[in-house]
């Protein structure tokens, strides 16, 4: 995504070549971003350890309703992102500033739901120990691994009961990252987090990386329990389906995609799914009325030298995360290479190119039918 001066204090839609440069204009798509990750260090203003501006949350969560976001689904990956992400679909964006308390109210009008889950990567540091300094993982006993997915359980539970927990993950399995966990310990991670899906009936938020086959092979083990317990929000449009599920953040071939598709599951694409050639050739085959589009925010733009770019119609103006500030994210600025979960309307003008459809087409599916399919309707339930 290149950077684009113009006037800051713009509001309106900005003619500028073929694409629109947008600070904050009106839309009547109604989005939802199925995949963002909001407990990312970068939307408190820190990059690679380093703090480059003040906590910004707000500020992303308002531009995205601005840009016609209704509803975000945010992504947890161990046992206490998951508690941290509940506290944020409940109660809001907070900061502490000069030692009080405060809750945000302007970041509450698009609404937050998350998942409960163990990313395949931290299977390792939630499920095993290692002696310091030493170079192997040791898995945990089976009473302390229980005590763990007792507690995802009862998260999960609690969530689903006041509708802010919607899916169990992010988990599955990660082979191009061995080096933070082992294929073994994934799969017992992964395993265990299948069990707790199956209790909760809750869908489940696939995460997965050169793995396909692994993955496939383990889903199709637990198809006929998935088949008996779990059941779609509308049963009777989604009676074929096996598994309620949905495989995030999809990059493989389309045969492994086809596979996935014979399980149920609906196939999640963002910024990485639309890199290069082979990637648009696989979204372009797959059914619109199995995909579901997300951004997996603050990950995963969609930048000038890939692919699916010449595609995009709308362009976020955007500073470098060094001349970034809270005032020009008031403006309507972005930070260069950060997405934000009003770019998930770049997912859906490529979706809608490759597919030769308008984007409106693509946003009643993908972003409507098929998430309230797979989710339900997103609505939260009084306390």
């Amino acid at each position: 995504m290149s950077e684009k001066e113009g006037s800051a204090s713009a509001k309106l839609t900005i003619e500028s070549s073929s694409k629109d440069i947008v600070n904050s204009a009106p839309t009547k798509l109604r989005y939802v971003d199925a995949g963002a990750n909001l407990l990312d260090s970068m939307y408190q203003g820190t990059y690679h350890d380093k703090t480059r501006h003040e906590p910004d949350l707000d500020i992303v969560l308002q531009r995205a309703y601005e840009s016609g976001v209704h509803s975000i689904i945010s992504l947890a990956g161990t046992p206490e992102e998951s508690e941290q992400l509940l506290d944020l679909c409940e109660n809001g964006v907070k900061y502490d500033i000069d030692g009080k308390h405060i809750v945000d109210d302007s970041a509450t009008a698009v609404k937050m739901f998350g998942t409960v889950g163990v990313h395949p990567t931290r299977c390792a540091e939630v499920f095993a120990t290692k002696s310091e300094g030493g170079p192997v993982w040791t898995l945990k006993s089976e009473e302390d691994r229980n005590e763990i997915m007792q507690q995802l359980t009862t998260l999960a539970k609690r969530g689903k009961q006041s509708g802010n927990v919607i899916a169990i993950g992010e988990f599955g399995l990660d082979y191009a990252r061995l080096h933070f966990c082992p294929k073994e310990i994934q799969h017992v991670g992964f395993r265990a987090q299948l069990e707790v899906a199956l209790v909760t009936d809750l869908p489940l938020y696939l995460h997965n990386r050169e793995s396909g086959e692994d993955l496939m092979e383990i889903l199709s083990e637990y198809t006929d329990r998935f088949a008996r317990c779990q059941k779609y929000p509308d049963g009777d449009n989604a009676e074929n389906r096996r598994i309620r599920g949905i495989v995030h953040s999809f990059d493989e071939s389309l045969e492994i995609a086809k596979k996935f598709l014979s399980l149920g599951l609906y196939i999640g694409i963002n910024g990485c799914s639309l890199k290069t050639q082979q990637n648009l050739d696989v979204v372009k085959d797959i059914p619109l009325e199995s995909l579901i589009l997300e951004t997996d925010c603050p990950w995963c733009d969609i930048r000038p030298t890939h692919a699916g770019f010449s595609y995009i119609q709308t362009i976020f103006p955007c500073k470098k995360e060094k001349q970034y500030n809270k005032d020009l994210g008031k403006m309507g600025f972005c930070v260069k290479n950060r997405t934000e979960p009003c770019h998930v309307a770049q997912v859906a003008e490529v979706v809608a190119g490759l597919k030769g459809l308008k984007v409106k087409e693509v946003v009643d599916i993908c972003c409507g039918k098929n998430v309230c399919e797979l989710f339900g309707k997103l609505e939260k339930r009084s306390k």
